[in-house]
């Protein structure tokens, strides 16, 4: 693939003349290569069968699709969310293998095309490597961004048993999916999580992961891995507004152990009056749940004295008083979270437009959810 990589200026008798040099960087760089899969010798599997775990879809088991919410909810959603829902964000594959190459075949709902955020965090798989709490990134699947369809190679090394972690996608969704290892290697169960019970994270397009260069570096992924925990990443980008539905489908999901709500960004002032609702609804269906509300992130304009920050710290206080009075009426497991100190005093660095977290924005947030979560599930 061809880029316009730089513009060389050329003088000539009649004057200055701009004149574009188109590189093809591929050839120039081979780190910059799209290889094809080597696929002889591989046999392939789907990764819904035992002994793989697959997590970040509770309705999987019934509905056979890769899916944050089931394809038939009992309560009706909105059409955004509905199809928002298909996003497979915070979905993991994880198992154990001997096999020296390890490959994906995948088949996408639509190809890409984010104006800020790159391909591989939109549409592409990562791989991480390592056993509880000692997780590394390995690769990322390479691909056109044209490309609906992709089969890529993300292992070629020697033969050793690997504790494997994959990342589903975080703003396309996935119609099917093979994992591929040299045919006659083992394929084991994954070591367990710290327990069986998700945390589930209810938000906006920074929980559902926007913009992240690759899956792995979305908070709910970061989070997963330092925790040893299964997360369900139920981020609506543009359409996480605190309705009951949605309240009513977390309280489906098993097992539990936290419920985060970091939706302040999408409601906006009407969190004033969808806040008491959602948590009611949620507490009506588990009085001891931990519930942790965490306030949007600080926007890179609102550090230049615009008129929205102060509407914004008022907003963080309603949310910080909302708990104090839960706490102080009874609801001992209720919890906040000041979602403007996550991103420090260098938030305008942060994100990719004043709004979404880059990889460094992600960190930061992980860096600072991360002991506060730790402290509630103690």
């Amino acid at each position: 693939m061809k880029y316009l990589f730089s513009l060389a200026l050329c003088l000539s008798m009649s004057g200055s003349i701009l004149r574009a040099q188109e590189i093809d960087i591929e050839k120039l760089d081979p780190n910059m290569t799209l290889e094809k899969a080597d696929s002889k010798g591989i046999a392939w599997f789907d990764p819904r069968a035992a002994p793989f775990r697959l997590v970040g879809f509770p309705w999987i088991g019934g509905d056979k699709v890769y899916r944050r919410l089931p394809v038939k909810p009992q309560w009706p959603i909105r059409g955004a969310v509905d199809s928002l829902a298909n996003s497979t964000a915070g979905g993991q594959i994880q198992f154990q293998s001997d096999s020296p190459k390890v490959l994906l075949r995948v088949k996408l709902r639509q190809v890409s095309g984010m104006y800020h955020m790159p391909a591989t965090g939109q549409s592409g798989f990562d791989l991480y490597v390592g056993g509880p709490l000692k997780q590394r990134y390995l690769a990322t699947a390479r691909f056109s961004a044209q490309a609906k369809d992709y089969e890529v190679t993300l292992v070629n090394s020697t033969k050793s048993m690997r504790h494997l972690t994959l990342n589903f996608p975080l703003y396309n969704g996935v119609e099917s999916v093979e994992v591929g290892v040299a045919a006659g290697a083992t394929i084991a169960s994954p070591l367990p999580y710290v327990d069986d019970g998700p945390i589930v994270v209810y938000g906006t397009s920074i929980t559902q992961g926007g913009c992240a260069a690759r899956p792995g570096m979305a908070y709910t992924n970061i989070l997963s891995r330092r925790l040893n925990r299964e997360f369900v990443n139920l981020g609506f980008s543009g359409n996480g507004r605190g309705e009951p539905a949605l309240a009513k489908l977390i309280n489906q999901i098993d097992r539990k152990k936290l419920i985060v709500l970091d939706y302040e960004a999408n409601a906006g002032e009407s969190i004033r009056q969808t806040l008491g609702p959602f948590v009611d609804l949620l507490r009506a269906q588990d009085k001891d749940i931990p519930i942790l509300i965490i306030s949007k992130i600080r926007y890179a304009g609102e550090l230049f004295g615009r008129p929205q920050l102060a509407a914004v710290q008022a907003r963080a206080k309603f949310q910080a008083d909302f708990v104090k009075a839960r706490r102080a009426g009874g609801d001992a497991n209720i919890h906040f979270l000041d979602g403007g100190t996550l991103l420090g005093e260098d938030a305008d660095e942060c994100t990719v437009d004043g709004v979404h977290p880059t990889d460094l924005g992600f960190m930061k947030m992980a860096d600072g959810i991360e002991p506060v979560i730790k402290k509630i599930l103690q």
